[in-house]
């Protein structure tokens, strides 16, 4: 199983080889040489280690040279660190023991240098041999290196393996760092992932952790229902090490829920469609929410339809009590929020501002921004191989706007944009397929050419233009009935046409959707999973909406879950949760990300690609 991760796990083996370094570098060295207790790791300290070696031969230089390349990657001086392995000639005639640790002082430095593969190589090498023959301070060093090196390549469940692995063999060394490094390897996971995952282990440590996963990610958005499960998975796994270490993020929930906002308030313009929609979703979640415990926030629904100066209706929200603000949504008060020198109370406004820095303190930003979208979908299309775009858009200046950004962030990734057209309306579109695949050009050389000839000896098939890898397109779905038959028509059927959410209307149309057949794009997985028990019950109860309320509804149910959760993601205590609207990550400046689940249209039928596509890198 593979998923490319963006956080580093250097941190990590670095610590537990710090811990460990005292007690595992003594092996095999030589026993002449005592260290002063206390010495740091300076440079004086290195050069006594490397002149004592050349005074040396063998295993006992190679002790001393390891012990000095050890205290060199603890200050992360990678190119002494590379000076110093240099000395050891040929590693194979090494004992077992010395030949493991220049192994992993050479993954250690692979690691510090962003080379995990290399990392791999080394520590799977033949170098390594009867590493269950060493002493426990060593297995446990070797195992946690090679599972963040594993964790940075994206082998999720080496990784993992060869954490349980670490803890397993050196009972008496695990500490908290390892139960962290256990989790944050099964975070990434999905609920599926972990099911799937389940299937393949069977020592009792694995399965205890898996089964815990599974109980955090069931109940990720209901704290106490976490605390609750936890506290009932501890009973039936009364032997298991996380019982007596709980991962850090497991152990603070008690601390978060009884730190938790108590009163809410709502800041929507509910005379709009849009804002209406984010209130059902909002109070669907609350519903479902009090439905399993009482104990939920109070809230408080301000209407801003008419709010053009957020101050007073924000101090109005505070003054009654507020804990905590949802809202606003309009992009122009957002950016008064960002101007404001301080917030009083956590906010998670419900649209981007314009400007990237984070504003003051307390101020989160969650949205649907299309950039986003087209930010994922560049990279879909990127990790297919396809490297010349064509780009498809509505001639308003929205999506003239929107046509930019994503050429911008296709030439940044290092693609090449080969032509851009745009269509008004809903008329005919094959004079925009035939400029887009420049058949009429190839038209215009045939008249030309026909001109010149007499017409009964030429017969003229028209060419498209052979330089296009894909086409993104933004259109709703009837424009995209028309324009991808139409694209068919022109001789491209066969060239991939990644599109952004607005491409379906969220609807069970399958014959007309066959006209979408082919066609690549990315939505909220509420828009695209009709089994979700809460969807269902607002599809029964509430007026029935199309695929842009749709989405908007999911953002509410998704703010309502986020609320007691903002400080546990800014603090990195979670990585990711599996939002209605995407999988939701926080970046630095406190802006919430999604990143959508990606489908294809199939005979008229909606299709989830089954993995995520960082995996078939």
């Amino acid at each position: 199983m593979q998923l490319l991760l963006n956080r580093s796990f250097y941190p990590v083996a670095l610590a537990l080889m710090l811990l460990l370094s005292a007690c595992g570098s003594n092996s095999g060295s030589n026993p002449s040489y005592e260290r002063t207790s206390g010495v740091e790791s300076t440079a004086e300290s290195v050069d006594e280690l490397l002149n004592a070696a050349s005074r040396l031969e063998g295993n006992e230089a190679a002790a001393l040279i390891l012990t000095a390349a050890e205290e060199l990657l603890a200050a992360e001086a990678v190119d002494r660190v590379g000076l110093a392995l240099a000395r050891i000639e040929n590693p194979r005639l090494l004992s077992a023991t010395l030949q493991l640790r220049y192994v992993l002082a050479q993954a250690d430095m692979a690691l510090l240098q962003q080379r995990p593969a290399a990392a791999v190589n080394l520590l799977t090498s033949q170098l390594v041999r009867n590493v269950e023959l060493q002493t426990d301070a060593l297995q446990y060093r070797y195992y946690s290196t090679i599972a963040t090196s594993y964790m940075q390549t994206g082998q999720i469940s080496e990784a993992f393996a060869a954490f349980v692995e670490a803890g397993t063999n050196s009972p008496e060394l695990r500490t908290q760092a390892l139960n962290d490094a256990i989790w944050e390897s099964l975070e990434p996971l999905g609920e599926e992932q972990l099911v799937e995952f389940s299937l393949n282990v069977e020592s009792y440590e694995s399965r205890g952790w898996i089964e815990l996963a599974q109980i955090a990610k069931r109940e990720q958005f209901n704290i106490k229902a976490q605390i609750d499960a936890i506290d009932q998975w501890s009973r039936v796994w009364n032997r298991h090490p996380a019982t007596e270490l709980l991962p850090s993020p497991l152990a603070e929930l008690q601390i978060i829920w009884e730190q938790r906002p108590k009163r809410l308030a709502l800041l929507l313009p509910l005379q709009t469609p849009a804002g209406n929609a984010i209130q059902e979703g909002f109070l669907s979640a609350y519903y479902q929410a009090l439905a399993v415990s009482s104990e939920v926030p109070l809230i408080a629904v301000f209407d801003t339809s008419n709010v053009r100066n957020i101050s007073a209706i924000y101090d109005e929200a505070v003054a009654g009590g507020a804990d905590l603000i949802i809202g606003p949504l309009d992009k122009a008060l957002v950016n008064q929020l960002q101007d404001m020198p301080d917030l009083p109370v956590p906010t998670l406004a419900l649209n981007y501002a314009d400007r990237l820095d984070a504003g003051p303190d307390n101020l989160y930003q969650f949205g649907l921004a299309p950039e986003d979208e087209m930010a994922q979908a560049a990279k879909l299309a990127w990790l297919s191989g396809y490297r010349n775009a064509a780009i498809v858009t509505p001639q308003t200046d929205d999506y003239l706007r929107l046509r930019g950004i994503f050429a911008d962030i296709w030439r940044e990734q290092g693609g090449q944009v080969v032509t851009e057209v745009s269509f008004s309306g809903d008329s005919d579109y094959a004079p925009l397929v035939k400029r887009l695949l420049a058949i009429d050009r190839s038209e215009a050389r045939a008249d030309r050419l026909l001109d010149l000839l007499p017409r009964s000896s030429l017969a003229f098939t028209p060419r498209r233009r052979a330089d296009i890898d894909f086409i993104f397109l933004i259109a709703n779905p009837r424009q995209g009935r028309q324009i991808k038959p139409t694209l068919a028509f022109y001789f491209a059927e066969n060239v991939p046409v990644f599109a952004l959410p607005a491409i379906y209307d969220g609807q069970e149309n399958r014959s007309a959707n066959r006209d979408l057949d082919g066609i690549i794009f990315t939505d909220a997985p509420w828009v695209l999973n009709s089994t979700d028990p809460l969807k269902e019950a607002m599809v029964a109860n509430l007026r029935q909406v199309q695929g842009p309320l749709q989405r908007l509804r999911a953002m509410g149910v998704d703010s309502f879950r986020l609320y007691p959760l903002l400080r546990q993601l800014e603090m990195r205590q979670l990585d990711e949760l599996q939002g209605t609207t995407g999988n939701l990550t926080m970046t630095a400046n406190r802006r919430i990300r999604r990143e959508l689940a990606v489908a294809t249209f199939i005979d008229g039928l909606v299709t989830l690609f089954s993995t995520n596509p960082e995996a078939s890198d």
